[in-house]
């Protein structure tokens, strides 16, 4: 599931888009095989593989997909632009529409189908090709795409989360380079330390947007609380949790203390809002700290971010000196509908999207396979797109990436109570507390009293449980 955080779109031509390989698990490990009958003597069979990514980001796995199948021919179709793509997805998955592999947005999106019967439970496919999912996937995705014991969903790509560095700016300003046991403490120390001139000139140590769902004011909470950290439980929220303030508190000080983050009062006539713009500024040398995905390497190839510093990354930033680290994952995947009129070719499909070939598929547009590796020579080619950019150790990219010690969770949730209207009285609070309309305190007590309601509104019975 991409970026919204979440879904991963770039706003140009070359969008990060979603692909798709294909696999079998022996010994726990991804194998490269294709156990479909592909005798060119069959007629072929035409699936219908539906997604928002523009046609030309589509083309390349779609050709080497057809180019592999000579009894499958998967034509792609690109959703309708719309404010609502996951609600166009809805109708046109209810309607008469021909569909045989779409995607969606969110865990939220992939649960409310399944509740509404909308998904094929991918269950039998996965045990007649030995895919073990959560050795294949990670126990971060299994928890969220597990869904009453049954899989509706395979993941295709997945965003892991470091912190990436202009080394130029750290160098004019005698700052050493970020160590993989570093602290909170230590970013807020270090961005401090990066902060000079005023006005136009003005560099920043970091530029954090406080309403991101993956790296913004709860980042530190997320780290703590992992999945569904945001629900204490049925009936209220987790807003009074310390780490909740710890979070909000540091990127408060960070920002009116210290002035080392651009201060929200600046992002509306930037439009940083948008993680692309962000991005740009990053780029351009205006700030020195940037979280990002893997993807920010791939990035960093392309002309619109055409820059002159050499980049370096590192893990995230650990909670304390005694924690381990930990970073936000986030993934994107692939479903069959229940209507599907070709079930049994649309898994080749998505196996092929997901598992086998992602230096076809994923890699070339800087994303991280989801799946396990296991072939020398895949893994290789996957490095060298995902890993390699000019003024970037390859090396030492992949190092933090595929880190061993690092924990990964997910900042997503498989509770869903009154979520969209929680989510919205959160922008209110967070807005103010940075704003200084609100003390943090006053913030997360408004956020917790009026959200715990919010549950209570849609769920009459969890007031008894109060």
């Amino acid at each position: 599931m991409e970026r919204k955080l979440a879904v991963i779109q770039a706003t140009s031509v070359l969008t990060i888009f979603l692909f798709v390989v294909t696999a079998c698990i022996s010994e726990n490990k991804l194998a490269v095989t294709d156990n479909y009958e592909n005798s060119p003597t069959r007629d072929k069979i035409k699936i219908d593989v539906w997604h928002w990514t523009a046609e030309p980001g589509m083309k390349p796995a779609f050709d080497a997909f057809n180019k592999s199948h000579n009894n499958i021919e998967a034509i792609f179709h690109q959703f309708p632009r719309t404010s609502s793509i996951p609600t166009k997805i809805n109708s046109l998955l209810i309607s008469e529409e021909s569909i045989d592999v779409t995607a969606q947005f969110s865990p939220d999106d992939l649960r409310e189908r399944v509740k509404n019967n909308l998904y094929l439970p991918l269950d039998d496919f996965l045990k007649e090709n030995n895919i073990d999912y959560e050795k294949t996937f990670g126990k971060a995705i299994t928890e969220l795409t597990k869904i009453d014991d049954h899989y509706y969903s395979i993941p295709y790509g997945v965003n892991k989360f470091a912190v990436f560095y202009n080394k130029k700016l750290f160098d004019d300003a005698h700052v050493p380079y970020p160590k993989a046991d570093w602290t909170w403490q230590d970013f807020m120390q270090t961005a401090k330390l990066l902060t000079n001139g005023n006005g136009s000139d003005k560099i920043y140590g970091s530029v954090i947007y406080p309403m991101d769902p993956n790296v913004g004011w709860s980042t530190l909470a997320i780290q703590t609380l992992g999945l569904n950290g945001m629900y204490k439980n049925d009936h209220e929220t987790n807003f009074d949790h310390p780490s909740y303030k710890q979070s909000l508190q540091l990127f408060i000080d960070m920002q009116n203390k210290d002035k080392s983050i651009m201060p929200l009062a600046e992002f509306p006539a930037q439009k940083l809002d948008i993680e692309t713009n962000r991005t740009n500024l990053f780029f351009r040398g205006k700030f020195a700290m940037f979280i990002e995905p893997t993807y920010n390497i791939w990035r960093s190839s392309l002309p619109e971010y055409k820059h002159d510093f050499e980049m370096g990354v590192v893990q995230m930033p650990r909670i304390d000196a005694q924690s381990v680290t930990v970073s936000l994952i986030t993934f994107s995947d692939l479903s069959i509908p229940r209507n599907s009129k070709h079930p049994k070719e649309a898994f080749e499909f998505i196996k092929f999207y997901c598992l086998v070939h992602p230096d076809e598929t994923v890699a070339p547009k800087g994303m991280m396979p989801a799946a396990t590796l296991s072939d020398p020579k895949v893994i290789h080619a996957v490095d060298k797109l995902i890993y390699s950019a000019p003024g970037v150790d390859e090396h030492q990219s992949k190092q933090v990436f595929e880190d061993l010690n690092t924990v990964f969770v997910s900042p997503e949730t498989t509770m869903s109570t009154a979520k969209k209207e929680i989510l919205q009285v959160v922008k209110e609070d967070v807005t103010k507390a940075f704003l200084g309309e609100l003390s943090v305190d006053d913030a997360l007590k408004d956020m917790k009293k009026r959200s715990d309601e919010l549950i209570i509104s849609k769920n009459p019975a969890a007031d008894m449980k109060s």
